[in-house]
């Protein structure tokens, strides 16, 4: 098994739904390639072709491209896949809106390229630019398009895909096209398929019935790591437990809902609460032991490293000695599996000779320590300790934040102020928020604050988006100072909306960020809110600090 079936088994796990939209569906399936009338030319057709335009290149859009839509629904139901095809002919609706509303909950969309009776890929097109209208509206998301077509001009056609899109103002993520694919940062993925139509001497073109499994693989391709596989199979397995977590939620709950809203200060915190539950009920429900066992085993990170470009002889521990001097380590994917299922010690006692044998006679190359592997460890899958620093960075920030400035979520609902919240003020830098959940909904909106550092080494405490920076997402590495308590400060932002129950945060269409302005005018920025339990310590590490005892005592006998 490969790494590559891997990532199909999850795909084909988490991919419901494909909607095809083809302009000539049949209900029987091409017993030969579809052919056009020859006829002697004519006095007319003389004429036409020499006051024809030059520069207009030959097209084969008046040439039938049947569908067999029978074929490709029975195979893409024998996969698992719910297939639905559309037939754009008509003016009745506005196909490119219809498609892109019902994409959003589409996993493969699969769109013929000539379509109502000389159309160069308008309607396509149009189509591609509406889907990817909406993706941006939603956050962006996992994206797969496929061109089914009988035209062979693939260069031609995914070079006019990425043309319009990149022309569209209404798009704000550029997309790039490499001859096979066209794709953007967000997990977009449009790809090119030549219809068979009956003609078996296309070796190279796919029938009906060879499509979805064609294009589950490469919708296997949109997960492209061990923790991707993961996310797919963990929320495939939410989609299989819906309807047994449905059936809890009976209408007799409702009662002691309503009887816990009534007991709240504040009632509309209950509806969070309500959705609370649900979310907890559907995370015991997820068969977490079938997901690991599928593509969390030591065996599916062999198949990982494997996969990697590194493997097997060159993954490159990069490091800093005591003078502050980069130095290399090589090891092999042995190595590696080695010192993540067994560590150091392990590796150590078992490996360390065979690694030292294969390094560079003509480089001094000493084996790092234990501290250099902890430290390091993530740099033998990039390309430089930069990089690496960078991905643990994202790391920390997607498991210590609840919700941020780029969630697609506040769009709709904006967040809240309240314990675990990071804030920043030109004036005075960052700050996290520390008052006590239940005094966010209460009071005169006086919220208690400690200061945060911003730091470029070591292991940062927080990490947050903070606008952009060269078009991508900036992170900011925050610590939390020692003796925060010290230079805490209260901020009041006057008093909490009765009608909402909290301090409101508003968005801000010019500054393109979520922002509160205190009673003395200084104007905060919302950046995160951190995960419960992680605002919590934080606090309890505070109130440690606060109340240790101090006392005189005889120094001799004091302990260290």
């Amino acid at each position: 098994m490969t790494f590559s079936e891997d990532q199909y088994k999850a795909a084909s796990s988490f991919a419901y739904t494909m909607i095809v939209v083809d302009d000539e569906p049949i209900a029987e399936a091409l017993e030969k390639a579809p052919t056009t009338t020859v006829r002697k030319p004519g006095r007319k057709d003389s004429a036409a072709a020499k006051h024809a335009p030059k520069d207009k290149p030959p097209t084969d859009a008046k040439h039938s491209h049947p569908l067999d839509a029978k074929g490709l629904i029975k195979s893409a139901l024998d996969l698992g896949l719910v297939c639905s095809v559309v037939n754009p002919t008509g003016d009745e609706v506005n196909i490119p809106k219809s498609v892109s509303q019902a994409a959003v909950r589409a996993d493969i969309v699969s769109l013929d390229w000539h379509m109502n009776k000389g159309d160069e890929g308008n309607l396509a097109s149009e189509i591609i630019k509406q889907i990817l209208i909406a993706d941006e509206k939603s956050g962006g998301r996992l994206r797969l398009i496929a061109i089914y077509t009988g035209n062979k001009d693939r260069k031609s056609i995914l070079e006019a895909i990425a043309k319009r899109l990149n022309s569209a103002k209404q798009l704000k993520q550029k997309v790039t096209h490499n001859g096979e694919t066209v794709t953007n940062t967000t997990g977009l993925r449009i790809v090119w398929r030549e219809k068979r139509m009956g003609n078996k001497r296309l070796k190279s073109a796919l029938s009906e019935a060879e499509l979805p499994k064609e294009l589950l693989r490469e919708f296997a391709k949109l997960s492209n790591g061990l923790l991707s596989n993961v996310a797919l199979a963990t929320i495939s397995s939410m989609r299989d437990t819906t309807h047994h977590v449905l059936s809890k939620f009976s209408a007799e709950l409702d009662g002691p809902f309503f009887h816990h809203r009534s007991l709240l200060e504040n009632n509309t915190d209950s509806m969070d609460y309500a959705v609370s539950i649900v979310m907890s009920t559907l995370k015991s429900e997820v068969n977490k032991s079938k997901v690991i066992s599928n593509h969390a085993t030591p065996e599916a990170i062999k198949r990982r490293l494997d996969a990697m470009p590194q493997s097997p002889e060159k993954f490159v521990l990069h490091y800093l000695n005591n003078n502050k001097k980069l130095k290399k380590f090589t090891l092999n994917s042995e190595d590696v599996i080695t010192l993540i299922e067994e560590g150091f010690k392990k590796w150590n006692a078992t490996k360390k000779d065979d690694a030292l044998k294969r390094q560079d006679n003509k480089q001094e190359s000493p084996v790092p320590s234990k501290d250099q592997f902890n430290k390091n460890f993530s740099t033998l899958f990039s390309d430089s300790l930069e990089a690496a620093e960078s991905n643990m960075h994202e790391f920390s920030f997607l498991t210590n934040s609840a919700t941020s400035e780029i969630s697609s979520v506040h769009k709709e609902t904006p967040p809240r102020l309240g314990l675990g919240s990071v804030m920043y003020s030109k004036k005075d830098g960052y700050f996290l928020c520390l008052q006590a959940t239940c005094d966010t909904v209460r009071g005169t909106g006086s919220f208690f604050f400690i200061p945060l550092d911003t730091t470029t080494t070591g292991s940062p405490d927080i990490v947050v988006p903070h606008g952009e920076e060269q078009h991508k997402i900036k992170l900011v590495a925050l610590s939390v100072p020692s003796r925060s308590y010290t230079k805490s400060r209260a901020v009041n932002f006057g008093s909490i909306e009765p009608s909402v129950g909290y301090v409101p945060i508003k968005y801000n269409r010019r500054d393109k960020g979520y922002f509160v302005t205190d009673s003395k005018k200084v104007r905060y920025r919302w950046l995160a809110n951190l995960k419960y339990k992680r605002a919590l310590r934080i606090a309890q590490n505070m109130t440690q600090e606060i109340t240790r005892i101090g006392f005189d005592e005889f120094e001799p006998f004091r302990s260290k």
